[in-house]
């Protein structure tokens, strides 16, 4: 143990009593944290699949056997698109082979006999991401072209100085629903590391940018010491600055 946390040891242990004697005489303390248990997290792939279309993009749909029947359509909110004599079919969160299979089997259903449906992508809509934690503007980022973590979290307005900047977190949804983590060290990015944010953003990803130690320590301070004992500024950031240095 160095002698910064063995200091930092003692003085926890001289301050304990009188933080317990100054709390004697209220009711309750701080709130338990809730056991939710860990999240479970589906292993991270970063192999490229096929496209998927959700509510914005537009395709062509082809009807080779019908070409009467061939038109754009686009996605609506709900995920569905509008085509003659179908009405509206759900195509959201499939790729184009898949929403051909679709359409062909509901034209199949006393519409055409054996239909040769192609689908393809016309254009695309919005290109959002998540981006929440300690940045500066958290909130939806619209993608405008390929870019890793690090860009995403300056397009977010940049780290505030509480951000763990080598703990960033991506979630991203797979195709069957499950959800994959993983993290990134985008302080060695900002060094210039080679690989340090080799991952490529993608489209629905959420980035999240957790705090420091030396923050969550001044929040610590902040809410159950300060108001208690008579401590003075400089105390708490020697405490924290131990705590991330040892």
């Amino acid at each position: 143990m160095s002698a910064i946390r063995h200091g930092l040891c003692a003085a926890a242990l001289l301050l304990a009593p009188l933080a317990l004697s100054a709390c004697a005489g209220t009711p309750s303390g701080p709130p338990a944290a809730a056991n939710w248990g860990e999240p479970r997290f589906a292993a991270w792939q970063d192999t490229d699949p096929a496209y998927r279309f959700f509510p914005g993009d537009t395709i062509d749909v082809t009807v080779h056997s019908a070409p009467e029947l061939s038109r754009s359509a686009l996605i609506g909110p709900d995920g569905r698109v509008s085509l003659p004599l179908l009405g509206n079919v759900m195509v959201a969160a499939k790729t184009d082979y898949e929403i051909a299979n679709t359409l062909a089997d509901a034209y199949a259903r006393d519409i055409l006999v054996s239909p040769i449906i192609e689908v393809r992508r016309a254009a695309l809509g919005p290109q959002n991401i998540i981006v929440g934690g300690e940045v500066n503007a958290p909130g939806l980022v619209e993608l405008t072209g390929p870019v890793g973590a690090l860009e995403a979290v300056m397009m977010a307005g940049g780290f505030q100085n509480t951000a763990a900047r080598g703990d960033v977190v991506v979630l991203r949804r797979q195709p069957g629903g499950g959800l994959m983590m993983r993290t990134v060290n985008l302080h060695d990015a900002l060094r210039g590391r080679s690989g340090a944010d080799a991952i490529q953003i993608r489209r629905h990803d959420i980035i999240f940018v957790p705090r420091s130690t030396v923050a969550e320590v001044g929040v610590f301070f902040e809410q159950y010491v300060s108001g208690i004992l008579p401590l003075d500024q400089a105390f708490s950031y020697a405490i924290a600055d131990a705590i991330t240095n040892d």
